[in-house]
């Protein structure tokens, strides 16, 4: 399975969830089989969920053509070639003033390495890295900076528009 294309063009909102479960594939399972049993909405685009190395996270990754109330992408650093792992970091960070959400996009610019991928929440609250390498740790002396979480995920299932549709009629 692979990591679901982050910089699709088509891409204008983003919805990030994560949750815990003590029975992590029985809970990805339980979404994946909720997602196609129901109507796919018009404007979802794809569906991806992930699992947390630490064996308890879930990670939920819907990509939409209409703004959302979530993410943005608002910074693509593609990698070059194939990835090296087909494990993703995620960082999220927190700022205590919705007008330091840009500043801190800015100060992670020159930090970002080949497959790091920014989102911006669109509350102006934080941002989320997905990245292969946490590469900020100087965000962990700045006040006006909180790191919410670092963990690792790798890919469990990817549904997309036509692919729910096709699942559906087979």
């Amino acid at each position: 399975m692979d990591l679901p294309d982050i910089a699709r063009p088509d891409v204008a909102g983003i919805v990030i969830r994560t949750w815990r479960s003590d029975d992590q594939l029985r809970a990805a399972d339980a979404a994946l089989k909720t997602w196609r049993s129901r109507a796919w909405p018009a404007d979802c685009l794809s569906r991806s969920v992930l699992l947390g190395a630490d064996g308890r996270l879930v990670l939920h990754y819907e990509q939409w053509s209409s703004p959302q109330l979530g993410y943005r992408l608002v910074h693509a650093e593609p990698a070059d070639g194939p990835a090296p792992s087909n494990e993703v970091l995620i960082v999220s960070f927190g700022v205590s003033k919705v007008a330091q959400q840009r500043r801190l996009v800015d100060v992670m610019l020159p930090h970002v390495t080949p497959g790091t991928y920014l989102h911006a929440s669109t509350d102006g609250a934080g941002v989320v890295a997905w990245t292969m390498m946490d590469t900020w740790s100087h965000l962990d002396e700045l006040p006006w900076v909180e790191r919410l979480s670092s963990q690792r995920f790798r890919p469990h299932a990817e549904l997309a528009h036509s692919s729910v549709a096709t699942a559906r009629s087979a």
